[in-house]
């Protein structure tokens, strides 16, 4: 079992998602996450289940989100990545009732047409998306303008930033969480930049 007893303990699971050890890596950090929740990994989703999803959306989902869901499915990542059924084009929530929708920016608008979700990270109404054209990754944060924030290139460091949190709630009692969750922000920050993970987390 994977326990977070120092900083070196946490583990970075892969550059980018296909690295030689990126499924030994992330299979062991969502077994321990499973573990600590009394949870069992989910199974892996078949191709024709993602090709059903990419005709219904009539473009692409990101090469590694797809090369994730295969491995690992929906698992827990700490956040809640959606079921294939729920994902869709962010614009749609709103058409029956636009004047209940955010008030967003030229800037905003730029980017809404093209922003697909596929996590809503906490619950909370924060979502993350993908780009239909680029793959690139956006936060769409209900609380504030601009609405719409590009925080990632691929979708592989959006994953990998969320199996980095996830160790922290693997914390041994003698170091306690609040450790833990100190030394993971600390590497999401050299990993992607305080501005992100402060945009990202809080």
């Amino acid at each position: 079992m994977l326990t977070i007893k120092s900083k070196s303990d946490i583990i970075i699971p892969f550059e980018k998602m296909g690295d030689e050890t990126w499924i030994e890596n992330t299979k062991l950090i969502l077994l321990a996450f499973a573990g600590n929740w009394q949870n069992k990994l989910p199974e892996p989703i078949p191709a024709e289940a993602i090709r059903i999803v990419e005709k219904r959306l009539d473009t692409t989902l990101p090469v590694n989100l797809k090369l994730f869901y295969q491995h690992f499915g929906i698992a827990n990542i700490s956040e809640q990545l959606q079921e294939l059924d729920d994902i869709g084009w962010i614009q749609d929530i709103w058409k029956d009732q636009p004047e209940y929708g955010p008030d967003f920016s030229v800037e905003d608008k730029k980017h809404l047409p093209f922003l697909i979700s596929f996590s809503d990270y906490l619950g909370n109404g924060n979502m993350f998306c993908f780009h239909s054209k680029t793959k690139e990754i956006y936060y769409f944060d209900h609380d504030e303008q601009p609405y719409l924030t590009k925080l990632f290139d691929d979708v592989s460091d959006y994953i990998k930033g969320c199996l980095i949190s996830c160790q922290e709630d693997l914390f041994d009692q003698e170091i306690g969480q609040k450790k833990a969750e100190e030394w993971c922000e600390e590497i999401l920050k050299d990993l992607f930049s305080e501005a992100v993970i402060q945009k990202w987390k809080y």
